[in-house]
């Protein structure tokens, strides 16, 4: 792991490298996020917990320290030789204490997401501005590799036309994102309706192409699949900006491999909501830690 971490990233100093590999083995011995829990696991010189809880405490308020930069070239590494024709991205948000708002974006992969860039606010919904996650995108797009379709998955509170105009025109993506019933939807023909006056038998769906979004300043043309759950009855929605069919609807589904992350970050596993950090730097920094 060493060897690994420290051979591509620009580490300004070997103590910052010593003291993430240390929380690292920490986190996977201790299986939670405690500092305090994790010192058993931390062989520095200090012999005394405070003197080693110190030495964490300064690696994740260290502002010399640039996660994103140093793990740029670790996530790289791990998508070099990326084998799918496909990158399938989810981006989505986890709240904590009702303060903190992570927003992430990461590669869905074997039933599991792993982050590509994130970010920590202080904010106290799970619901973010498209100004707050754009420059994610475009980080996002330094590090993925070249010559692969990507592709977003994200949820209803990601339905930002300036978004989606920035995936498909500058970045070169495709995006697949649930939108609410009472979006307004325009069809040639047909005019102007809302969703929710579509009225669907159970296992029912329709795909319609070539539209426009948002009665008030419109968006498209854009394709849109819709279809009401045979098992619960529940109505889904999606947007695309490529034909849908009913593999939209597989397409979409892979997002909820980031719901294993949120069971990590939970009491499923790391049991993030005990930490007792409450910095946006600090949080962004043991996020590293934890990708």
């Amino acid at each position: 792991m060493n060897a690994w971490l420290g051979q591509s990233v620009p580490w300004a100093h070997r103590g910052h490298l010593t003291t993430c590999l240390w929380m690292v083995v920490a986190l996977l011995q201790r299986g939670e996020v405690s500092l305090t829990r994790w010192l058993p696991y931390v062989p520095c010189r200090g012999v005394q917990a405070q003197s080693k809880q110190r030495r964490l405490s300064r690696w994740l308020h260290n502002s010399r320290l640039n996660v994103h930069r140093l793990y740029k070239p670790l996530i790289q590494a791990a998508l070099a030789d990326w084998g799918e024709d496909c990158l399938y991205l989810s981006l989505d948000t986890s709240l904590f204490w009702d303060k903190y708002c992570l927003v992430r974006l990461a590669v869905v992969h074997r039933g599991r997401a792993l982050p590509v860039v994130w970010r920590v606010l202080k904010h106290r919904s799970a619901s973010v501005a498209f100004s707050e996650y754009r420059e994610m995108l475009h980080q996002a797009a330094n590090r993925l590799p070249q010559g692969v379709k990507v592709v977003v998955l994200a949820d209803r509170g990601f339905i930002h036309t300036d978004a989606m105009t920035v995936m498909t025109t500058q970045l070169g993506w495709h995006y697949r994102i649930r939108v609410k019933r009472n979006t307004w939807i325009w069809r040639a023909g047909h005019g102007w309706c809302q969703l929710k006056d579509i009225h669907l038998q159970r296992g029912e769906a329709f795909c319609w192409h070539s539209v426009k979004l948002h009665k008030g300043e419109w968006y498209g043309p854009v394709h849109v699949a819709f279809g009401c759950n045979s098992v619960n009855g529940e109505f889904w929605a999606i947007v695309s900006d490529e034909p849908t069919g009913l593999h939209t609807f597989e397409e979409y589904g892979l997002r909820f491999d980031i719901e294993e992350a949120f069971l990590d970050d939970q009491s499923n596993g790391w049991n993030f909501q005990k930490s007792e950090i409450r910095s946006l730097c600090a949080l962004s920094r043991l996020w590293c830690v934890f990708a």
